[in-house]
């Protein structure tokens, strides 16, 4: 029923003040005839009332039959297909059902919760267009997303289609809050009773800590739903330990294995069950893994950029009674899991482009976050030459790649000739009877190789310095003019197009190389020819002698395996480097080496004894060091410890601290070029053991005990002191990083995907809470700090398993029965039944506040033209105004006599005649 209510009631009693205005009214002399005056106190007092009603917010109050029914269906993925089928057609008949004046909403839900239609008028539902996370089922945010699409103003009803699985967040909560607006939750089960077969790795057990030399007990759990057979599979780390065909009886069946714990560091253990597909619903339970910590002697991984390369470097370690493996640089582990097996890594003159590319971004991340080692050990191919500029790795070195404050060295003039003839059309990879094969699509061909590498060696190029470009086949041409301090982009742009074809003519390319050189003031003058060398113009020495007379070098890089014999003949009489390169992938990395040996900016080459900077214990009981030869150009970092400098005062031996681990910078070579004097000195093993000892991670005395406890979607972390830390009462603070792995980062790559601080809880007890990550491996760092310095720091692993959303039969009646017993919802036998008008009355508040208030101001100037305007009768007997119509007395009364005239309205009305007549130029007086 249509009634008033009112936003401010209390403004109401403000209607008690019209008592006294008419009072003040009625006792007051009446100026006004009779008519008027009421007149007046009737708008008056209507004013006053439209203005109380006003400010008290009156609104009118309509009954609504409208109803709006929010739809929230289930989308994760413990719903089966027919599940999801029968949500849909319910959904869409209770569409087609909809009352005229009535609207739907529909949200989908998993882990979150989406919006697929806002509250409306619409007869289909199509195909669901919304995707939600479906590894979890929270039903409490889809609750909170229908609560809040519905409207104020009709009928509310939320419908929920669900299995009840919920398995994240904590749907009764908010059941309150929705019983609390009385709003009804109704119900929909779509519990899949009779959902096929299913099979599932419920659980592997394996201790959490193990020695090298012990064996481990791993036992599987499988569970099914059927009695079949299935193949059994059993993984520590990528090798497979087991495989067998297991019977399977319904329900619970353990399998066990024994297995050696293998090398020290973190193993993961899988277990992968593969049963029938046909007797299988979901393959995303199908695995369980478990993580091991293996202690053991340290190990210490060697990665060498050519075969041998790190030989006098191990022999060393291993005359030291260090467990050493050395590895090719494509060896290398990729992920934190792997690394961690080692307590530091050596690279011994391995060129940046031989790593793997997410080992550049992983070695970083086991030094800061593991605490473990680095050593970078020189060369041709290591530090500025190697390619580490700019790099992840020189992050976490304690040197730059390059010499920054060395003084002023000779500007360089270097010409790069690069051979465009048409044998270079020809790609590097070899045929299956060792022939150059020709282009493919897929295939790099020789002049595309060089043109990448005459771009990576530009950007080696000083500012001070000049570079030009020449191209040659029959003729030689100028792509690239003589130009001081080149841009990579410039000199991309400028053999972009550059396309072999013709024959070849080495001499043209020289003779033009020298042309362009004459015309550039530098006190350096390289030239790199790059050529397989079939030329019919003879032998060339005669123009390489000329080049040397006039103080140019000549470095030549031999392109393919069937290039000319007098190649090397020409590099040695330019006084330059001979390249025989087989494998063209290596021409960019020779390119690059070329130019920065040309610069002298990265490699140093000449004798000088190092001289002792700052102690160190690398140095302990070594006296009378060697000399060296050479070393690679680097410039110390800002917070580094220089241990070791050259003549030049530059780092040959230099260390810092990175993150949680150290590492180490050895700028000279460890064989026979520029340490020949160094490994054949007698303490070379104890300073080759000392300097990897130094990287090595610091044992802390302190006992710390770690627990990693998974419940349900929740991880739960606590340290626990198991002494006093370092011997002193002092507060630790104590944080946990969680680091991905090779499971739960897919490129490889090391991240910290969380800093957790942890709360003490009780003395010496540190804990925290978090929401559980993605299912996987994952490594914890704990590190206790007093004082802002580290005083203890522990490895955990933690195993976070697939979401119960897999497991068997996760529907959960109960809870549906539970919501609807809270909120007065029911179990919707038909579709039509979502858009039953069986609630309480809802009613719409219309607010009439400013209406009132528009109608108030319009009567205020009625109630002015009463009182000031209106023209006065007769018989009003006020004022002088008179009616234009005479009105006679009224029989038996006299008429009153008529006022005296007043003598100042006269000379008004005189004064004012005479002003008009003057206007008119009808003066009197004149």
């Amino acid at each position: 029923m249509l009634h008033l209510s009112f936003i401010y009631p209390e403004m109401l009693w403000l209607l008690a003040l019209t008592v006294v205005l008419w009072a003040i009214a009625l006792l007051a002399p009446r100026r006004t005839t009779l008519p008027r005056f009421w007149s007046m106190l009737a708008i008056r007092t209507l004013l006053f009332v439209l203005l109380v009603l006003s400010l008290a917010g009156a609104q009118l109050v309509f009954p609504v039959n409208a109803l709006t029914t929010i739809f929230l269906i289930d989308g994760s993925d413990s719903m089966t297909p027919s599940a999801r089928g029968r949500a849909e057609t319910f959904v869409q008949q209770a569409l087609e059902a909809m009352p005229d004046g009535d609207q739907a909403g529909i949200v989908v839900f998993g882990e979150n919760a989406l919006v697929e239609q806002a509250p409306g008028r619409f007869v289909r539902l199509g195909k669901l267009a919304s995707v939600p996370v479906a590894a979890h089922t929270n039903i409490e945010e889809a609750l909170r997303l229908g609560l809040a699409l519905l409207p104020t103003d009709t009928r509310k009803r939320l419908v929920l289609l669900s299995d009840g699985g919920e398995n994240d967040g904590r749907a009764l909560t908010v059941g309150q809050t929705v019983s609390s607006r009385a709003i009804p939750i109704d119900v929909v089960d779509l519990s899949d009773r009779t959902a096929g077969e299913e099979v599932l790795v419920s659980h592997l057990e394996a201790p959490a800590h193990a020695h090298e030399d012990q064996t481990i007990d791993l036992v599987v759990t499988v569970e099914s739903t059927v009695e079949q057979s299935a193949r059994l599979f059993v993984f520590a780390d990528r090798d497979l330990i087991s495989d067998q065909v297991v019977h399977l009886v319904r329900g619970s069946n353990r399998f066990s294995f024994t297995t050696g714990a293998g090398e020290p560091g973190f193993r993961r253990y899988r277990a992968v069950i593969e049963p029938a597909p046909a007797q299988d619903g979901r393959v995303q339970n199908n695995e369980a893994a478990a993580l091991v910590n293996v202690s053991g002697s340290p190990r210490l991984l060697l990665v060498e950029g050519t075969p041998g390369e790190a030989r006098n470097l191990h022999d060393a370690l291993q005359s030291a009674s260090m467990a050493v493996e050395t590895v090719a640089p494509d060896a290398l582990p990729t992920n934190l899991t792997d690394l961690s097996r080692y307590e530091a890594v050596v690279l011994v003159n391995v060129a940046a482009r031989a790593l793997p590319v997410e080992a550049m971004t992983a070695l970083p991340a086991y030094v800061r976050d593991l605490g473990k080692g680095l050593v970078m050990v020189g060369g041709l191919q290591s530090y500025g030459t190697g390619g580490y500029g700019h790099t992840p790795i020189e992050e976490a070195l304690p040197v730059y790649m390059d010499v920054r404050d060395r003084e002023e060295r000779p500007n360089l003039a270097i010409i790069f000739v690069v051979d465009k003839s048409g044998s270079m059309d020809a790609c590097h990879c070899s045929g299956p009877d060792g022939t150059t094969g020709v282009t493919t699509p897929s295939g790099d061909r020789k002049v595309d190789i060089a043109r990448e590498a005459v771009i990576q060696a530009s950007s080696l190029v000083g500012a001070h310095d000049t570079l030009g470009i020449v191209a040659f086949d029959r003729a030689a041409y100028q792509v690239f003019p003589p130009t001081t301090g080149p841009q990579p982009a410039d000199v991309a742009d400028a053999i972009a197009r550059l396309e072999p074809m013709g024959n070849t003519n080495v001499r043209a390319g020289l003779v033009e190389a020298e042309r362009m050189l004459a015309t550039v003031d530098a006190r350096l003058k390289h030239i790199v020819l790059l050529t397989d060398g079939w030329s019919g113009g003879g032998d060339n020495l005669d123009i390489a002698q000329h080049l040397t007379d006039q103080g140019v070098t000549l470095s030549v890089i031999a392109a393919g395996s069937g290039s000319a014999d007098y190649l090397e003949q020409l590099a040695s009489a330019g006084r330059g480097r001979y390249y025989p390169v087989e494998d063209m992938s290596r021409v960019p990395q020779i390119f690059m080496q070329e130019t920065v040996i040309a610069a002298g900016n990265y490699l140093i080459e000449r004798p000088f004894v190092p001289a002792v900077a700052a102690d160190s214990t690398v140095l302990r009981g070594l006296e009378g060091l060697p000399v060296l030869y050479g070393h690679n150009g680097t410039t110390l970092k800002e917070t580094a410890r220089l241990v070791l400098a050259s003549d030049e005062h530059l780092p040959v031996l230099a260390e810092w601290q990175y993150g949680l681990g150290r590492s180490i910078a050895w700028t000279s070579d460890l064989k026979g070029k520029w340490a020949s004097d160094w490994v054949t000195w007698e303490h070379f093993p104890r300073f080759a053991s000392q300097l990897v000892s130094w990287v090595f991670p610091t044992q802390s005395s302190s006992g710390l005990a770690t627990e990693l406890r998974v419940e349900g979607n929740q991880t739960t972390i606590v340290a626990t002191f198991q002494e006093t830390v370092g011997g002193t009462q002092e507060p630790v603070q104590v944080r946990a990083r969680l680091l991905g792995t090779s499971a739960t980062q897919p490129e490889g790559q090391a991240a910290t995907l969380q800093d957790i601080p942890l709360m003490q809880v009780a003395p010496g007890t540190y804990q925290a809470t978090i929401a559980n990550p993605l299912p996987g491996t994952y490594l914890v760092q704990f590190v206790g700090q007093s004082e802002g310095t580290t005083v203890v720091q522990e490895m955990a692993g933690l195993v976070v398993p697939y979401s119960s959303e897999y497991r068997h039969d996760q529907s959960n009646p109960a809870l549906l029965a539970e919501l609807m017993r809270l909120t007065g919802g029911t179990a919707l036998a038909s579709p039509e039944a979502s858009f039953a008008h069986n609630l309480a009355p809802v009613v719409r508040a219309q607010e009439i506040g400013l209406p009132l208030l528009v109608v108030a101001l319009v009567l205020l100037p009625l109630d002015i033209g009463i009182r000031r305007l209106l023209v006065r009768w007769n018989w009003s007997n006020l004022g002088r105004i008179r009616s234009p119509i005479p009105i006679p007395s009224r029989p038996g009364r006299s008429a009153r006599p008529p006022a005296p005239p007043d003598p100042t309205l006269e000379r008004l009305a005189q004064a004012k005649q005479r002003a008009r007549q003057r206007l008119r130029g009808n003066d009197p007086e004149r």
